[in-house]
């Protein structure tokens, strides 16, 4: 059943801009055009004002979503980025690998 609703609502993006990656053709989802006006991008967008979000120059977010490195190697790690004050997107949600990080295995 949630696939039959996933199909009826749900497209395929052509590209998709995530934090720390950039963009990534087609992985995303977004509504069918049917379905517009439900769309807050697309009725709130030009409101809210929704740009991109750079992320911080020091932050390797990217690199820790990839594996790559470990939160421990981020130069603003504890420091500059904590989850009271998150500068990267890995910090920002209590899912993110960087915040767990924080909270579970820094003293390890």
């Amino acid at each position: 059943m949630a696939q039959q609703l996933i199909e009826r609502y749900l497209q395929v993006r052509e590209s998709f801009r995530w934090r720390g990656l950039g963009e990534i053709p087609k992985s995303a989802l977004q509504l069918k055009p049917q379905f517009r006006e439900l769309d807050a991008e697309v009725v709130w967008g030009d409101i809210l004002g929704i740009e991109p979000v750079e992320d911080h120059k020091l932050c390797i977010c990217g690199e820790i979503l990839q594996g790559v490195a470990k939160p421990t190697d981020c130069k603003i790690f504890e420091s500059g980025c904590t989850p009271q004050n998150p500068v990267g997107s890995c910090m920002v949600s209590d899912e993110g690998a960087c915040n767990a990080y924080y909270r579970y295995l820094r003293h390890r």
